[in-house]
């Protein structure tokens, strides 16, 4: 049994992921053996005052790590609100709220540029936050759509749209399992690679090490798809206390294109990346009211990074906490 529903997560990934493929990557352009054309963070010796490569970087290197775990911070995946007692039916809404807590980087985890060895201005939002909305559709199906809203906030602007569809596999009682496909498109735009804080100091200096001379307009594309099995359970005792917890597989395919004012010129280099994650998450549920319900759950990710050329592969994951206040109309 659980071997089928494995294999059933897999090909749902699979088939969301080729759809996402359609949109992004094409192949390596405006290179030169191996330096490209200009890039803040191409992680390659510049060749010409203009930037306009277009890159594709392993997986692994630190500007991927950087596009993985920010597109592992905005993944559709666990917090799932407790069902009513009387079961889904078709038309069901519940709207929500939802929050997550985005870590902090240190300095060496904030080196990404040029393969490693330059800072870019990673720290921008403490949290994420988006509405959730929760429909219910015919065989039990139900439909989530999240996103939070495109206004500029810390320094970046999410146009960022998360979708899913899920449904219990099987039902006691006490407990279900159940499966959710989901994806995401969209991207978020700030000075990542020359913020405001490098501008007072002289271009190609310890402070200004990329040359910036004005703030760049960056866009990083944060696309996925993927697909989880989820349990939970209703303890006889606590009915109204939900634990649960999912498993998921994730295919991201990300995007970082740079929009730089450099002393050379405008850089536009173009990098991008695909692969896959896994994720775990656990939590619990507790209905406030008949209709009301906070769910709190743990998240984690490995991600693996190599910091250098000549670094080992290591795991650098995301661990973080997440929360949803979600309300139902029946």
């Amino acid at each position: 049994m659980r071997s089928h529903l494995v294999n059933v997560c897999l090909s749902i990934a699979m088939l969301s992921g080729g759809a996402l493929a359609q949109y992004g990557g094409g192949t390596t352009g405006g290179t030169t053996g191996g330096a490209t054309t200009g890039g803040a963070s191409s992680g390659t010796s510049t060749t010409s005052g203009f930037g306009g490569g277009n890159l594709h970087i392993n997986f692994n290197r630190p500007e991927s790590w950087a596009l993985k775990f920010f597109a592992s911070a905005s993944l559709l995946s666990g917090l799932q609100p407790p069902e009513p007692t009387e079961g889904r039916h078709f038309g069901a809404l519940t709207i929500g709220l939802e929050l997550g807590w985005v870590p902090q980087l240190d300095a060496g985890q904030r080196n990404v540029g040029f393969n490693g060895k330059v800072p870019e201005d990673l720290n921008k939002a403490p949290i994420f936050a988006r509405p959730v909305v929760r429909i219910g559709l015919p065989w039990k199906f139900t439909a989530i759509v999240a996103g939070p809203p495109p206004f500029e906030l810390f320094g970046v602007t999410p146009h960022l749209f998360a979708f899913g569809l899920e449904r219990p596999i099987v039902e006691r009682p006490r407990w279900m399992a159940g499966i959710r496909g989901y994806g995401q498109l969209g991207s978020v735009t700030g000075a990542f690679t020359c913020p405001q804080s490098v501008l007072p100091f002289a271009p190609g200096s310890a402070d200004n090490p990329t040359r910036c001379t004005g703030e760049s307009k960056d866009e990083a594309s944060l696309r996925y798809a993927g697909a989880e099995l989820q349990f939970a359970y209703r303890p006889r005792s606590m009915p109204k206390l939900v634990p649960h917890a999912a498993t998921g597989i994730n295919y991201i395919d990300g995007v970082f294109q740079v929009n730089a004012p450099l002393t050379s010129g405008m850089d536009h280099t173009r990098l991008w990346t695909r692969g896959k994650t896994f994720s775990e998450s656990g939590g619990i549920s507790y209905l406030v009211t008949t209709h009301a319900a906070f769910t709190v759950d743990v998240f984690y990710t490995p991600l693996w990074v190599r910091r250098s050329a000549n670094a080992p592969l290591t795991n650098d994951g995301l661990f973080n906490v997440r929360a949803l206040l979600s309300y139902s109309f029946r």
